[in-house]
């Protein structure tokens, strides 16, 4: 070999990490989650049937492992009702070094009850020791596959919920849970936003859809394990998109019920039902993926910031409800924030205008610390008007919702370089 070609292999082998350094990697994984026994399951108490008899449509949870700028963070999409865990979070910083760990739950009430209500229980179910061990795993292999990637955002639209708390008579409010008649009462975030990770060529390879509507179209007389209508909608969107992981990230749906309801109780009708629904939303995330605007600068970067808020009960003040959030800036156009429990639709709202960036990304039902399950979380309008979720069956003082967003927006104006040393020009 010539002087100047061996020059010339060595410049190009010296720059090619470089040129991978500055650039976003990205593994995907999946497992299936499945009980592999029928037991209690999640969502409703006046459930009629008790245990599941068998299963319709299988349970996953999908991993996404990001990098840019030396932070690594981990996404972990489930089809499950609610999640609390030390160990996994121990585990995924320990043994994986990934220090940002997201659990974004679709909150199906098809799922199954297995949670703790503490988070040092002494004998956790077998079902939870085999779930951990399932997401320690799906992590594993993602971060395993890591290779250059890039992004891309966008959005559509379609009213596929309704807000279940509807003032009375009395001045109060109270839920309507069932809405056969499918009237679309009250204030909702009918936007479809996606986020999708594609190779350098431009080729799909996850596409995350973020929605927020309650996953309880099937309702308290299904006994068959199932996604609902998320699982319908990521299976469509993977068919109609070959080679792509689908991952649904819910919303803030803490007050937001789908317009299409189960409710016969007839299976193949009832399953009938959460399939339309799940198909309309994928149609709708199908059109939108075709018009996404690559988020590519150069260098990527990723930095966040995670913070655990304690708060009190609503109902006895010596009760503690420390709640976790972590707040993503990716390539400085998309910010994510991430809230456990179920927080209402306000806050996502308040998220997507106070935020000023191109994509604002709300993931509700998303645990980033090893805290205990918080429950509903409700803006301090809904709060004092009362109903499901807004003084019955919540346990947070109220104003938890607005203090949880300042922080977010506290946190992404820091991101952004914005808190300086000393005063600004007059």
């Amino acid at each position: 070999m010539t002087p100047l070609r061996t020059s010339l292999l060595f410049c190009l082998l010296a720059s090619f990490p470089a040129a991978l350094g500055q650039n976003l990697l990205a593994g995907l994984a999946r497992i299936e989650i499945t009980p592999s026994t029928n037991g209690p399951m999640f969502g409703y108490a006046n459930r009629k049937c008790g245990p599941s008899t068998a299963v319709h449509d299988p349970l996953y949870a999908k991993a996404l492992v990001i990098e840019a700028g030396g932070q690594r963070v981990a996404i972990v999409t489930m089809d499950l009702g609610s999640i609390s865990t030390e160990v996994l979070f121990k585990r995924v910083a320990g043994e994986l070094k990934i220090p940002v760990l997201l659990l974004s739950l679709s909150h199906t009430h098809s799922g199954p009850a297995f949670m703790a209500y503490s988070l040092k229980a002494d004998n956790p179910s077998d079902y939870q020791v085999e779930l951990e061990g399932k997401l320690f795993e799906v992590v594993k292999r993602a971060s395993e596959s890591m290779s250059p990637a890039r992004l891309s955002a966008g959005r559509g639209a379609i009213q596929l919920g309704y807000n279940r708390l509807q003032v009375r008579e009395d001045g109060r409010a109270r839920a309507v849970f069932n809405n056969l008649d499918r009237v679309p009462y009250g204030p909702v975030d009918p936007e479809v936003m996606l986020l999708q990770v594609e190779d350098l060529s431009g080729k799909p390879r996850a596409l995350l859809v973020h929605y927020a509507a309650h996953a309880v179209v099937l309702g308290p007389t299904n006994c068959l394990y199932s996604a609902d209508y998320p699982g319908v909608l990521q299976a469509r969107v993977e068919a109609a998109m070959p080679g792509v992981q689908a991952m649904f990230v819910q919303g803030a749906a803490g007050d937001i019920n789908p317009l299409f309801q189960g409710r016969t109780g007839e299976s193949q009708t009832d399953f009938a039902t959460m399939t339309k629904m799940g198909e309309l939303l994928a149609a709708e995330v199908v059109k939108a993926a075709k018009k996404l605007e690559p988020i590519t600068p150069t260098p990527a970067s990723i930095v966040q910031r995670t913070n655990t808020l304690p708060f009190k009960g609503r109902w006895d003040a010596a009760k503690a409800f420390p709640v976790g959030i972590t707040t993503l800036l990716i390539n400085n156009k998309i910010a994510i924030a991430t809230v456990p429990g179920e927080p209402f639709v306000q806050l996502q709202s308040r998220w997507k205008t106070a935020a000023e960036v191109p994509f604002a990304f709300f993931y509700g039902y998303t645990q980033s610390t090893p805290n205990p399950w918080p429950g509903y979380i409700p803006d301090m309008k809904s709060a004092a008007y009362g109903g499901y979720g807004a003084d019955n069956a919540t346990n947070i003082e109220v104003g938890a919702a607005e203090r949880i967003m300042d922080q977010h927006l506290f946190n992404l104006y820091d991101l952004r370089g914005m808190w300086m040393a000393a005063p600004g020009k007059p």
